[in-house]
């Protein structure tokens, strides 16, 4: 009896140092990165090819510990949503309000989710994002697509979510006479101001504090 108590206390002794011991650990690595300002060690995953260069600033993306919002996001590719396709304006229209339901497309971060690595394109969608809105297309609503792959529409190369005028019925109605290629191909110019020329120095503690 007085064996097993005794292998009960030192049990629970045992535990309470290998909790005292992490706990003690995680304060120093905390505090190490602190010191060292080396915040990448807090990132959940791998961040994506295009936030490479500011992954070390978490607050040009983040305010304090609070979500990623689509203003924050429009700091740097304002321009670039600038004839968004899928923009929200599109499904504040009444007639797609079932879809959001499916997905909440108004929220940038509803298909790029940082720091999830999925593919080695850049973006982090999940493959199969087309399909809430359009499994009809692969069911038999469009016979050119009978038999695609849920997952093939962006993954494949073919669509752009936010800018698919070139493959839309109307664009091909308005084009339809004309010949497969120009006479003489030339790539559009595409003008981005950018508002900061390097990524802001990173401060841990200041943004821990509410910088």
């Amino acid at each position: 009896m007085a064996s097993n108590l005794a292998r009960r206390l030192e049990n629970i002794f045992q535990l309470k140092t290998a909790v005292i011991a992490t706990i003690v650990l995680l304060l120093v690595w905390f505090a190490g990165a602190f010191a060292l300002d080396k915040r990448t060690v807090f990132l959940p995953g791998e961040t994506s090819v295009g936030h490479v260069l500011v992954e070390a600033s978490c607050n040009s993306c983040h305010e304090n510990f609070k979500p990623v919002t689509n203003d924050t996001c429009r700091r740097c590719h304002e321009a670039e949503m600038a004839a968004d396709t899928h923009g929200e304006k599109k499904f504040r229209d009444p007639r797609w309000a079932e879809l959001l339901t499916k997905l909440d497309i108004l929220r940038c971060t509803a298909c790029h989710e940082e720091h999830v690595h999925m593919f080695g394109r850049g973006v982090h969608l999940k493959p199969d994002l087309c399909m809430n809105c359009h499994q009809g297309i692969i069911e038999g609503e469009m016979q050119s697509h009978n038999g695609f792959a849920p997952d093939g529409c962006w993954t494949a190369g073919c669509h752009n979510f936010h800018d698919h005028r070139s493959i839309s019925t109307g664009f091909l109605m308005d084009n339809i006479e004309l010949p497969p290629m120009l006479p003489q191909q030339i790539l559009p110019e595409r003008v981005v101001n950018l508002k900061l020329e390097q990524p802001p120095d990173p401060d841990l503690a200041r943004e821990f504090l509410g910088g």
